[in-house]
Parts: C-alpha cells; structure tokens; sequence
C-alpha cells in the first residue's frame, strides 16, 4: 500500500499527495461575510473579509487572510471552477455591475 493511502481512502491519481490538515473548533466554526476587500503589493495580496450590517454603512472586519502571489491566482483558478460547477448545477449567481445604486463593491 502506497505510504499516503488508507485502508479506506480511494486510491490517489499518480503524482498526488494527500494532504494531512488539521481544524480546530473555533475555526471550524466559521465567520460570516458579505464583503471582501482585497489590496495587493508585489509580495502579497491581503483578503480582509467583511460583515457589513443590513441597512447601515458600517461593517467589521471578521478575518483577514495574507497569502502569496502564487497562492493567490491558485485560489481564483480553484474558486473559478467551484463557481463553473454552482452554477451548472443551481443556476446563474447574478452579481449587480459596480455602477448599480445597489451594489456593494467597486
């Protein structure tokens, strides 16, 4: 048996590594948002992920997530897809353009 394989895990596709990752209880948990804010330099992008209150322009900051460059394209490429595969199964996300008096990004 392959050293990253299981008794009860499918086999991986040649090439791959399962991954050990841990979860703790309070971050699996959660933390609602409705509002991401995303600021970049050459080294990082920065997520500051945001609840913002119904009916009232003020909102907090809930986490904020620092990553890479790389890790950064990885996760639009992965989110991408997972969005490709929503929408095939429940329909078109509609997102009002920037200008609509609605919307809440810019």
């Amino acid at each position: 048996m392959a050293e990253n394989e299981t008794k009860n895990s499918p086999p991986q596709k040649k090439g791959r590594h399962k991954l050990n990752i841990k979860l703790g209880d309070e971050i699996a948990k959660g933390q609602y948002a409705n509002l991401a804010i995303i600021h970049n330099n050459e080294a990082e992008f920065v997520f500051d992920f945001v609840f913002m209150e119904p009916q009232r322009r003020q909102g907090q900051v809930v986490s904020r997530v620092i990553t890479n460059p790389r890790s950064a394209k990885r996760m639009l490429i992965g989110l991408t897809e997972m969005i490709r595969l929503f929408e095939e199964r429940f329909g078109t996300i509609e997102v009002p353009e920037p200008n609509e008096p609605n919307s809440t990004y810019h």
